[in-house]
């Protein structure tokens, strides 16, 4: 059996790769969703890229798929089949890398680069724990690593296709999907959905599912749900069926100790890799979570670092200090300490502005609270606000 994914597979990658690149540069959405077919023009008549924005596409089309200019023809890519084709000649001579973007701890993108054979083994080993699935739901794009693997390698290994809802239309779910989600978005569907139909299996990934909302998901007719522990510098690393609270080793780690009370993962070939969590080893393959090393937090799937954020505000004319939490609806929220003198309702305006500019759509507090000092206890510690 071959370890290369399929013409489908890479298309799906290469059209969520091109709609994330276009949404960067444009700060908005194609009118047309991805994927697209084939025949779909890439200038004018189709997505209507200009040069630069096409000239982008194609980079970071290189940059994922280890491509470079010299395999190009005379004649430059005209649609996206043209951008797909491009991408089969260099693994089908022998291309089997593959790489994605995340942030790291300091907020930068950090470029994780994969072997081909280890993205294609994990999909295969999660489709045989989820046989007789018909089709893949997905709601998370295929630039990232959790939707490559999910919605691009994992129904290649199924041999299913993949359908994209519409927000804001129905899900229309039939017995035998899969529904690929992150914690918020499965949040809302718990709100959304009265009842699932029989045999709906959901996963979630990019960061811990609550134990309540599993409760609650699983309560409403969701035969599974699974969530997957994992980063985009290691691809998935563990998973669980909910309610459990134990995760499982995906069989291509194993756990090595790191000092008298923590751990790496070690793989086949003998890389090492730091955990994103500190964790409770269970036995020998399994491990329960216990907290983030580098103090970030998940907000729509995305890592998000308060500290980064509260630092970019105490930097802004009138603030004289700065805290960011995670608030209990899976944003960020922002207590800030005006300068003597500053009027709130003014400098609500200036962060509002400022936070557009430099911090991205999942750093930007959604709900701003204002007062004389950052709140703290006894201790001095800084304290939680309502």
């Amino acid at each position: 059996m071959t370890s290369l994914p399929s013409r489908e597979a890479m298309h799906q990658i290469a059209c969520a790769l091109v709609a994330a690149e276009v949404r960067r540069l444009r700060g908005g959405d194609l009118p047309l969703p991805p994927p697209w077919a084939d025949g779909t023009a890439i200038a004018d008549e189709g997505l209507g890229l200009d040069s630069l924005e096409r000239l982008a596409a194609m980079g970071a089309l290189a940059e994922a798929f280890e491509l470079d200019d010299a395999m190009l023809g005379d004649e430059p890519p005209g649609t996206v089949g043209a951008w797909t084709n491009w991408i089969m000649h260099h693994h089908g001579a022998g291309g089997r890398r593959l790489s994605v973007k995340s942030s790291g701890s300091t907020g930068e993108p950090v470029l994780c680069s994969h072997a081909v054979a280890d993205l294609v083994m994990e999909a295969r080993f999660m489709a045989e724990q989820l046989p007789k699935r018909r089709r893949v739901v997905a709601l998370v794009p295929a630039h990232h690593m959790y939707g490559l693997i999910w919605t691009a390698l994992l129904p290649d290994a199924l041999g299913v296709p993949v359908v994209t809802p519409t927000v804001g239309t129905p899900l229309d779910l039939t017995p035998g999907d899969l529904v690929v989600g992150v914690p918020d978005q499965w949040q809302a569907l718990s709100r959304l959905t009265r009842r699932f139909p029989a045999d709906v299996i959901g996963i979630s990934s990019a960061g811990p599912l609550d134990a309540a909302l599993a409760t609650d998901l699983l309560a409403s007719g969701l035969t599974r749900l699974v969530d997957v522990y994992g980063s985009s510098e290691t691809g998935g690393i563990a998973f669980r069926a909910l309610p459990a609270t134990i995760y499982d080793l995906l069989p291509r780690w194993h756990l090595l100790p790191q000092g008298e009370s923590d751990w790496q993962l070690i793989d086949a070939h003998g890389a090492r890799y730091p955990l994103p969590d500190h964790i409770e080893r269970i036995g020998e393959r399994g491990l329960r979570l216990i907290g983030r090393r580098d103090g970030a937090v998940q907000v729509g799937g995305h890592n998000v670092w308060p500290e980064r954020v509260a630092a970019t505000l105490r930097e802004l004319d009138g603030i004289a200090d700065a805290a960011v939490r995670l608030d209990g609806n899976g944003r960020l929220k922002a207590f800030i300490v005006p300068a003597d003198g500053r009027d709130a309702a003014q400098l609500s305006t200036l962060i509002d502005r400022a936070i557009s500019q430099r911090l991205s759509v999942a750093e930007r507090p959604r709900r701003l609270r204002f007062g004389p000092t950052l709140p703290r206890n006894a201790m001095g510690k800084l304290e939680d606000w309502s």
